[in-house]
This record gives C-alpha cells, sequence and structure tokens, in this order.
C-alpha cells in the first residue's frame, strides 16, 4: 500500500477535526477511468460521499483558472456517484474565493475546506476552525523524525541488542532515541515485544509520518537555500554528478531530488535537483562551481545532511540520496510525471523495506 502524500495527510486531519465526521482513503492512480490520486470517502451520521482525490502543487493567481479548468473536465468524466475533491496546500484568499466562486471543492493544509453537495454543505475558513489540542499527547520532535527514518531505512535495527546503532545513523543521543521509541509506541508506530525490543507496527502508517514531519519540520532546518544557473541557461542536470565528483571527489556530497530518482529509477528526465552535504561542508564551493545564484523560484536546492547515513546503498550509487529523503522530496510538487515517479521509486525500493519490516 503506497502511502498518502503528505497533503492528503494533513488535509484529512482539518477534515477530522470537525464533528461527526470519519473517513477512509484508497490511494489508487486509476479510479474511474482516470489518473487520479486516490478515493476519500468521507463517512457522517447519515451520509457517506465518495470524492476522487487530485493532489495539486501550491495554486497561485497564474495558475488558478488552468487548475479550475481541470477540475471541471475531470467533473465530466466521473459517474454520478463520485466527486472531485482538490486537495492542496495554503490558499491565499483570493484564489480560495475564485475556486468558491467556481464551485471547486477543496481542503486546504491550513484547514480551509468547502465541500457542496445534496447531502453535506461545509465552508471553513482557517481561521475560524478550532484546532483539536491534544495536549496529554507525546509530541513528534525532530529528533524523533530522525529516529523514525532510522528504522524506516532499515527495520531490522530495532532487533540489534543495543540502540547505538540507531543513534549513530539519526545522531542522536542515547537517551534521545530511547524517548523517540517510547513516543512512537505511544502514538501506535511501534509494538513492544516480549523482549523489550519494538517493531513497526505498520510502515506505511510511519512512513506517511515520516514524511509529514520531514516536510513541516526537518527540512526547513536543513534547506540552505534555493539557487538557480546565474546565466538563466538550461542546465543538463545528467552532467552534474560526474562534474562534481571529478571536482570535489570524496566529500560525501549526495544527490537527491529529481536527479536522485532519474539515477535510481532510470525513468525521470530531470528539470530539478537537491543537494545534501555535510553540515560543516561550505556549501559556497558548490555554488561557485556550478555557477548557481540564490532564487527562491530556482530549479536546485542545496540542504544540509542530518544524521550519518543519508546516502543510497544500492549497486554503485552511493552518491545518491536514499529514496526515503528522495521519495518525501518529490511529493513537495505533486505534478503528474513526479507523482509517477514516486510511485517507481516506492515500488522499486521502499515496498521491500516494508516487506522486511513485517516479517521482523
Amino acid at each position: 500500500m503506497q502511502p498518502k502524500h503528505p497533503w492528503l495527510q494533513k488535509c484529512i486531519q482539518k477534515l477530522e477535526e470537525l464533528p461527526q465526521i470519519e473517513t477512509t482513503t484508497i490511494i489508487e492512480p486509476f479510479l474511474e477511468n482516470t489518473l487520479a490520486d486516490g478515493l476519500l470517502t468521507i463517512y457522517t451520521p447519515h451520509n457517506q460521499l465518495k470524492y476522487i482525490v487530485e493532489i495539486k502543487a501550491p495554486i497561485t493567481l497564474d495558475t488558478v483558472d488552468s487548475n479550475i479548468n481541470y477540475i471541471h473536465h475531470l467533473k465530466e468524466k466521473l459517474s454520478n456517484d463520485k466527486r472531485t475533491l482538490l486537495i492542496t496546500d495554503a490558499l491565499s484568499d483570493e484564489v480560495l474565493d475564485l475556486l468558491l466562486e467556481n464551485n471547486i471543492e477543496f481542503i486546504d493544509t491550513t484547514g480551509n475546506i468547502y465541500l457542496n453537495n445534496s447531502s453535506l454543505y461545509i465552508l471553513v475558513r482557517s481561521s475560524s476552525i478550532q484546532s483539536k489540542k491534544l495536549l496529554s499527547a507525546p509530541k513528534i520532535t525532530t529528533s524523533t523524525i530522525k529516529v523514525a527514518y532510522a528504522i524506516l531505512k532499515d527495520p531490522n535495527i530495532l532487533q540489534y541488542p543495543t540502540l547505538e546503532v540507531i543513534s549513530n545513523v539519526a545522531d542522536v543521543d542515547y537517551q534521545t532515541v530511547q524517548s523517540s521509541l517510547e513516543t512512537l509506541y505511544q502514538l501506535n508506530y511501534l509494538q513492544r515485544q516480549r523482549n523489550g525490543r519494538y517493531r513497526i507496527e505498520n510502515y506505511t502508517k510511519l512512513l506517511e509520518r515520516w514524511e509529514m514531519g520531514y516536510i513541516e519540520n526537518l527540512r526547513p532546518e536543513l534547506l540552505i537555500q534555493t539557487f538557480s544557473h546565474r546565466e538563466n541557461i538550461n542546465i543538463d542536470f545528467n552532467s552534474i554528478p560526474e562534474r562534481i565528483l571529478a571536482i570535489l571527489g570524496d566529500q560525501e556530497i549526495i544527490i537527491g531530488g529529481e536527479l536522485g530518482a532519474a539515477i535510481l529509477t532510470d525513468y525521470l528526465e530531470p528539470i530539478s535537483m537537491t543537494i545534501h552535504i555535510p553540515e560543516e561542508y561550505n556549501y559556497r564551493v558548490i555554488t561557485t562551481m556550478l555557477r548557481l545564484k540564490p532564487d527562491p523560484k530556482g530549479n536546485i536546492i542545496i540542504l544540509k545532511q542530518f544524521g550519518n547515513n543519508n546516502q543510497a546503498k544500492h549497486d554503485s550509487s552511493e552518491f545518491v540520496a536514499d529514496p526515503l529523503l528522495i521519495h518525501a522530496e518529490l511529493s513537495l510538487n505533486p505534478d503528474e510525471r513526479l507523482k509517477e515517479t514516486a510511485k517507481r521509486l516506492y515500488e522499486k525500493y521502499i515496498i521491500i523495506r516494508q516487506e522486511i519490516a513485517e516479517m521482523v
């Protein structure tokens, strides 16, 4: 079972904060003879409603018209008992008003919700939603996210006689590993066995929580800057790994994002990349070598590495980021080409780890 997109997780969470609302989600790319992101069923005390889910990259005033046209076109193809639900990141007030004017049902990650059909009408502006305050629930910190990464990367790590390996991979101290494992256990991501060790309760659920935590909390801490080429030329991304390796040698620089996905899947033609560098490394060496300039809309992202095992270990591609990192990065821009690439990456590399977790 493929993981839910982090935005979909967040939107479902916002929806279920409303009274007497429950949901189920099926992640399936082909529904009703159309390419989609899943099927969401909403349960109320009197009805159940089925929505075909469409996850779209952050919608701006420049892109809202094309998204509205796409949703209208998709509605025409669906049977009468299913509707289309737009899932996206935070919407501006201007875009939100245009979606309302065009009767596009949506949920965004901040809690803006619009559902309008014969069985149910909901309109919530995020400023008016009352989030649940689970004050007694254990808190997931960035350290917990790092520990989750370590055990998702190698589920067998939980069976080692000591926590030293997890501590090394996550680069957190022994006590933090213990508290993080206890937090994940209390939140039902782990089971505790008779011998006192843990096993993963549900790999997909933990993977979903890792990706949400990575995108919302850990990645912002790791982000150095986004860049583009100084001359605004099209970059030959396929040549970059060799250029970096030839000049920098064994500097533990690893490639992720679209370029990393292209290397691991041999499927994607990359138009962007993520470079993960050791925390102590001077990123300006790379920006000078590749002739990069800071650009918030650029297609080259430089992140600091965390822990001690961010690279993949498949064949000879050790300069590539781990599939867990690449899969999470692809979810930041959920267009069709990246959705298919993420699916291939999951089926080629990540599902094997899930199967190992189920056997432990």
